[in-house]
C-alpha cells in the first residue's frame, strides 16, 4: 500500500498461500469484484502469478482495482492471523465458508459486514466538494483503500464467527462492544508498520500523542466525507464516567472502551520509555530542541510496537471467557482479568491494574463486585464441582486436544473432513481428520466420529443443564461451540484450555406479537431471548469457570426429584435469570419507543440495528 502525501509503500506480510486463486480466493477469503452500481466484473488479480511475486505484490494505484482487491485481501489476512496468533487456534469459518470481500460493493458513504451473505461490502463515493480534505472536490473515495476501514470490518465479520449471538442486541453494550473490539483491532494495527511508528514517535517527541494520526481512526476517509476530521480518536477525551454514562449510540459507547484501553497503553508506554528518555536528555527527563536521535526512535518505536501487542492480546485472548449472549463491559472486563491472572499471575508489568484502573476512570467496571482487586474482578467458581469427564455423558477430550493441536502445525500432513453447520449440535464443529500413518487411541478418523463427539458435549450439556444455568425442561440446549485453544504464559509455556459455549432459545419468553392478519409473528421475525454458559475447562476435564446468563425457568415443578445441591443451584440461577429477563424487556422497549418506525411495523425495532444501518449512521466504519 502507499500514502500519496508520504511518497512511501507500506508492506503487510500474510502467510503464504501455494494454492491461492485469483481474486485473490484462498483457504479464508474469496474477494468478489463485482460492480453493482455499474454492472461490472473486474478482472480478478493473481498475487501467485510470477510477474506479481517477484515484485511482492502489484504497485498501488488508484485507477487499478486489482491492487484494492490486494489491499483488501492483505489486511483481512493480516488481521485473522493477529487473531490467530493472540488467541492460540487456527481460525476457519463455518464449514467450507469464506468470508467473501467485494471491494466495490455499491456507491455511498459506508462499508460493512452483512452476516446473512457472510461478506464485508465497501462503498466508493466522491468527496465532499466543499470540505474534501487532502482531496481534490469530488474526487473518488474507495472505502476498501482505507486500511482502518478493511481492518475494522473484518474484524466484526471474526467476532461474529466467534459469538454469532453477539449481533442479538439485548442490552446497549452487545453491539458497542462489536464497535469497541472492531476499533482496537484498527487502531492497534497502525503499530504494525515500523515506518508509521517512528514517524509518530520522531514527530511526538516520543509521547505519541501530538502531532500524528497513528491514534485516529480512518483519517482521510473521515476527511474526505466533510468532517474535517478522523471518524474517530482514541485520545483527546477526558478520563472521567461521564460520557461512558450518558452514551446510548453503539460507536459512541464504544469509544469509551477504547478511550479507556488506549489510556492504559499509553500510561504503560510512557512509564516504559522514562529511562531512555532520561538517557537522551542527561538525567532531566526534558528531550533538548531538535531531532531526535535515530536510535532513540528506534528503541521507542519497538517499545510502542511491543506495548500495543501486549494489550490487544489481553483484549482478544479474553473472548474464550465471555458470555455466549448478552455481553456487557463489566463482563468484557472480567473477563480480561481472568484470562490475564491465570497467564500472568505476578502482573510484574503492572499492566492489568493500569487497564483496570483506566476502565475505572471512565465508569466501566462490573456491577456488585466488592472490589476491583484481581480476586473480586475473575470470574467465580462453579457453584458446583464439575468434570467434563463425568456423568451418564462422559466425554473423552483427547480428540479435541488433538485437533488442536494438529491444527496449530500448518507442516502436519492432515485430511481435513466435511466441517458443516448441519450436525445434530449445530454452530461450531469438531471436524474429523485421517492422518496418514497415524491411529491414536481416541483420534477422530471420520466424520461420524466428530458428530458423536459433538452429540455427546451436546448431551453432557443437557446432562448438566440445572448446574449450568440452564433449563432442560424449556426446550433444545444448542453446542455453538467446542475447541481446545493454547494461550501462552509469563513463562513462555502454552496453557491449554478447554472452552464450550451452550445456548438455548426461549420461545416461552420471547414477544408473541401477531401481524394484522392475527398470525403469530415466526421465529425468524422476533426478537430473540437466550440463556448461554461458557464452560472453561482444564485438559483433565475439571471446569474452572462458567460465565452464565441464565432466564426464569419454565416450570419449577421439574425439580423436585433432583439432589438438594442441584435445585438450589437451580433456583439461584432462577433469581438470577428472573433479573436478566426484566432488564432485557426494559431495553427493548426503550429501543422500541425511541424507533419511529415501531408504529408502523410488526418487526421489533432491535432486528433492525444491523451492521449496514448503524455504519451508515456514521458515513463509514
Amino acid at each position: 500500500m502507499s500514502t500519496r502525501l508520504s511518497g512511501r509503500f507500506l508492506t503487510i506480510d500474510i502467510p503464504f498461500e501455494r494454492d491461492l486463486r485469483p481474486g485473490p480466493a484462498g483457504r479464508l477469503l474469496q474477494v468478489v469484484d463485482y460492480d453493482v452500481a455499474r454492472d461490472l466484473w473486474y478482472l480478478p488479480v493473481d498475487l501467485n502469478a510470477a510477474a506479481i511475486l517477484a515484485q511482492r505484490g502489484m504497485r498501488p494505484s488508484e485507477s487499478d482495482p486489482r491492487t484494492h482487491q490486494q489491499v483488501v485481501y492483505a489486511v483481512a489476512m493480516n488481521v485473522i492471523e493477529r487473531f490467530e496468533r493472540f488467541g492460540g487456534f487456527r481460525f476457519r469459518w463455518r464449514g467450507d465458508d469464506k468470508l467473501r470481500l467485494v471491494p466495490h460493493a455499491f456507491e455511498g458513504r459506508n462499508a460493512y459486514f452483512d452476516k446473512d451473505r457472510r461478506a464485508v461490502l465497501f462503498g466508493y463515493f466522491r468527496a465532499d466538494v466543499r470540505d474534501p480534505g487532502a482531496n481534490l472536490p469530488g474526487q473518488m473515495m474507495f472505502t476498501c483503500l482505507s486500511v482502518d476501514v478493511v481492518a475494522h470490518e473484518v474484524t466484526h465479520a471474526i467476532v461474529h464467527r466467534m459469538r454469532k449471538y453477539f449481533s442479538e442486541p439485548t442490552h446497549p453494550d452487545v453491539l458497542a462492544w462489536h464497535e469497541a473490539i472492531a476499533d482496537l483491532v484498527a487502531l492497534f494495527n497502525h503499530f504494525g508498520f515500523p515506518e508509521v511508528v517512528s514517524d509518530a514517535v520522531a514527530k511526538s517527541e516520543g509521547t505519541l500523542e501530538k502531532g500524528s494520526a497513528l491514534l485516529d481512526l480512518a483519517t482521510e476517509f473521515g476527511a474526505s466525507t466533510g468532517r474535517g476530521a478522523a471518524l474517530r480518536s482514541a485520545i483527546g477525551s477526558p478520563r472521567t464516567p461521564d460520557a461512558f454514562l450518558t452514551a446510548v449510540e453503539p460507536h459512541d459507547r464504544g469509544a469509551c472502551f477504547v478511550a479507556a484501553v488506549f489510556d492504559a497503553f499509553i500510561d504503560t508506554y510512557k512509564s516504559q520509555i522514562a529511562d531512555l528518555r532520561r538517557i537522551a536528555s542527561a538525567g532531566t527527563g526534558v528531550l533538548p530542541p531538535g531531532s531526535l536521535p535515530t536510535d532513540l526512535v528506534n528503541r521507542v518505536t519497538a517499545t510502542a510496537a511491543m506495548n500495543a501487542d501486549r494489550f490487544l492480546e489481553m483484549v482478544v485472548r479474553a473472548f474464550e471467557y465471555l458470555p455466549v449472549v448478552d455481553v456487557t463491559f463489566g463482563d468484557v472486563v472480567r473477563a480480561i482479568v481472568t484470562a490475564d491472572q491465570g497467564l500472568y499471575p505476578d502482573d510484574a508489568g503492572h499492566l492489568r491494574a493500569i487497564l483496570v484502573e483506566a476502565f475505572r476512570r471512565r465508569g466501566i467496571y462490573p456491577p456488585g463486585v466488592t472490589s476491583l482487586a484481581d480476586e473480586a474482578l475473575v470470574w467465580s467458581k462453579p457453584p458446583l464441582d464439575m468434570n467434563l469427564r463425568d456423568g451418564i455423558n462422559a466425554i473423552d477430550l483427547a480428540p479435541l486436544i488433538l485437533e488442536a493441536t494438529l491444527d496449530l502445525d500448518a507442516g502436519s500432513t492432515v485430511y481435513f473432513a466435511d466441517d458443516s453447520d448441519t450436525t445434530p449440535a449445530s454452530g461450531d464443529t469438531v471436524p474429523g481428520r485421517a492422518v496418514p500413518g497415524h491411529a491414536a487411541h481416541g483420534q477422530l478418523t471420520s466424520q461420524p466420529d466428530a458428530r458423536h463427539l459433538q452429540e455427546l458435549i451436546r448431551d453432557w450439556g443437557v446432562e448438566h443443564a440445572y448446574e449450568l444455568g440452564l433449563d432442560k425442561a424449556a426446550g433444545k440446549i444448542e453446542l455453538v461451540s467446542a475447541r481446545v485453544v493454547y494461550l501462552w504464559a509469563s513463562d513462555g509455556q502454552p496453557r491449554p484450555i478447554v472452552a464450550i459455549q451452550f445456548a438455548q432459545r426461549r420461545d416461552d419468553l420471547e414477544d408473541q406479537r401477531t401481524d394484522e392478519t392475527g398470525a403469530q409473528i415466526p421465529p425468524n421475525q422476533r426478537a430473540a431471548i437466550r440463556a448461554g454458559t461458557t464452560v472453561i475447562a482444564r485438559v483433565d476435564g475439571d471446569v474452572e469457570f462458567l460465565v452464565t446468563k441464565p432466564l426464569p425457568l419454565s416450570d419449577r415443578t421439574k425439580l423436585d426429584d433432583l439432589p438438594e445441591d442441584i435445585k438450589r443451584c437451580a433456583l439461584d440461577f432462577d433469581r438470577t435469570g428472573t433479573e436478566r429477563l426484566r432488564s432485557i424487556r426494559d431495553w427493548m422497549g426503550d429501543v422500541e419507543d425511541m424507533d419511529a418506525l415501531s408504529a408502523w411495523t410488526v418487526e421489533p425495532a432491535t432486528l433492525r440495528l444491523s451492521f449496514e444501518r448503524l455504519h451508515a449512521g456514521q458515513d463509514g466504519a
